[in-house]
């Protein structure tokens, strides 16, 4: 799913939130489930991210890219943007969450990239559930 991302790098300018001393990313798309990624530091190879698109993991999100970061990225259309979300893993890994709250913006013409902040007022948070438990007709539960 993500395939179209490797190898790919792109221009965070220390916009991802804790690690502003990092620039520059490549993606590495996970071999075994293509729905996950690395965004790997290329200025300390102890720093990597898994990401996922948040679309993948809530099929009703959605927000407004402000004017300041589409003019900072040189957005000019909607599908000049690729949004991923950060994965926090846990043990077991169905429990594992996404910030929702912080997307990577990617421009894929230009290479230029950056996390924002949706607002307070957003309906989102650092730790939504990567897996939505989901209530079947039959009463089962299933992810």
């Amino acid at each position: 799913m993500l395939d179209f991302l490797q190898g790919k790098t792109f221009q965070l300018n220390g916009s991802i939130l804790g690690f502003e001393e990092c620039n520059e990313f490549s993606i590495k798309v996970v071999e075994e489930n293509s729905h996950f990624a690395y965004l790997q530091s290329l200025e300390h190879d102890y720093i990597s991210f898994l990401v996922i698109s948040p679309f993948t993991a809530d099929q009703d999100y959605s927000f407004e890219i402000e004017e300041k970061d589409k003019k900072l990225l040189e957005i000019e259309a909607p599908e000049d943007v690729c949004v991923l979300t950060i994965v926090t893993t846990t043990d077991p890994f169905t429990d594992s969450t996404i910030n929702l709250i912080a997307p990577i913006l990617l421009n894929m013409k230009n290479g230029q990239g950056k996390q924002t902040v949706l607002p307070p007022s957003s309906r989102y948070s650092t730790k939504e559930p990567l897996f939505k438990v989901v209530q079947l007709e039959s009463g089962e539960l299933s992810c």
